[in-house]
Order: structure tokens, then sequence, then C-alpha cells
């Protein structure tokens, strides 16, 4: 026969096993998740792994996280970083995000040509803000409509969908 201190501690190993459960449970999988609930150190965790693997969307919210200082210590220089590869990759918010960069000169030297270049890139993928930077620069006066095509040009190379690529049937450039 068990005796009452074995049941006892019987039942506290139970009681203690089914607290960790729910305890663990509580944690957070779901990176955008816990991003937006404001758990960036879980956020920042759980997207290490696929920014590192090629994850364009999670490289993008490392950007995010490093250029606003969510959850690790604000860096434009790996903000840049991050941005950069997912830009490349064809993620259109990251787009937006580098060519902000870009234009403004945070962690980079400062180009109207080449923000010009991402906020296209960015705009011909579905990112409307990008469109309203395109508009703020073109009316600036910093960029003539020459350097304008030649950004669009440079700029196809990171839009995805072939069909929404500039064509410029009268210009030819040697890269």
């Amino acid at each position: 026969m068990i005796s009452k201190i074995m049941k006892k501690s019987v039942l506290y190993f139970f009681i203690l096993i089914v607290a960790l459960q729910i305890t663990a449970c509580g944690k957070e999988t779901n990176p955008k998740e816990a991003f937006e609930s404001g758990d960036y150190e879980t956020a920042f965790n759980l997207w290490i792994p696929l920014a590192e693997n090629g994850d364009a969307d999670a490289q993008n919210y490392l950007g995010i996280m490093y250029y606003l200082g969510f959850g690790v210590k604000k860096d434009y220089k790996k903000a840049l970083y991050w941005y950069e590869k997912a830009a490349k990759a064809g993620h259109a918010d990251a787009q937006k995000n580098y060519g902000d960069m870009i234009n403004f000169g945070r962690g980079i030297q400062r180009s109207n040509q080449e923000a010009y270049k991402w906020y296209f890139a960015a705009s011909q993928q579905g990112n409307e803000k990008a469109k309203r930077q395109i508009e703020v620069l073109a009316a600036s006066g910093n960029l003539s409509p020459n350097q304008q095509m030649h950004a669009k040009i440079e700029a196809n190379e990171f839009i995805l969908d072939e069909s929404r690529r500039f064509m410029s049937h009268d210009t030819y450039i040697n890269k």
C-alpha cells in the first residue's frame, strides 16, 4: 500500500508537470504575433534563424527591429544589412524601407537616384507609401528624367513579376 507521503509526492509532481506544460504553452512561437504583442525578444529569437536561412519577411522585420531599437540596441548599419538582403530578394516593404534609409542617409550615403530605384521596385509591387516617395523625389527637382529612367531600369532586377517591370524601347543602357 502506498503511503500518504508517497501519494502527496506523486500529486505534487503531477501538479508541477501540468504547471510546466501550461507555462510552456504560453510562450509565443509565431514571431509576428510576438512582435505585435510587444514581446520583441521572442520575436527576434524566432526570426534570426529564419532570416539567416533567406526568409525575406524575417529579414525585413529584423531591419525594423534594429531601425527602431525594438528588443535590440538601435543600429542603422544592422537595419540596413537586413533591409538590403530582403530588398534584393524582392520584398516590397523591405525595398521601401531600404529606400528610406538611402533617401534619408541613415547608415549609408544619401542618394536620390538609388532611393528612387528602391522606391520604384517597391511601388511596382504594390507598396503605396513607396509610390508617394517617388512622387516626392520626382517633384524635388533633384533627379532628371534620364536619372529616373535609369533608376527604373536598374530596379527591374528586383521586381519579381516581370509584367510589372519598366520597359524602355527607345533607350539602350550598356551595363
